[in-house]
């Protein structure tokens, strides 16, 4: 069982906007979660990345969603927070916070 529907619904965000990310049209993101197609191994990889999750869990094989740390550095407890608060905006809320927290930076 491929846990795209679970993963997507604990980010809170639609398969749209998933879509929207990997370049992907809806219907092709719909069609993985209801089994119909799958995506390529990279595909698979660059979800697996997306959602913090191994390949193994994402695809079914493991019931460890353990999260993966995928070469990240150790966050701190404010970052850890704030991530928790951006995951589930959705898409263009993201885009413009992310742009207001640049355009801070650069000041």
């Amino acid at each position: 069982m491929i846990r795209f529907f679970e993963l997507r619904g604990e980010k809170g965000i639609s398969q749209r906007e998933i879509a929207k990310i990997f370049d992907i049209s809806q219907a092709t993101y719909n069609n993985w979660e209801n089994g119909k197609t799958q995506p390529s191994i990279e595909q698979l990889i660059a979800l697996a990345k997306f959602y913090g999750v191994s390949v193994d869990y994402l695809i079914g094989n493991s019931d460890d969603a353990g999260i993966i740390n995928y070469d990240k550095p150790q966050l701190s407890d404010e970052e850890t927070q704030l991530l928790r608060a951006f995951r589930p905006l959705p898409h263009e809320t993201r885009t413009s916070f992310l742009k207001l927290m640049q355009d801070m930076s650069n000041s």
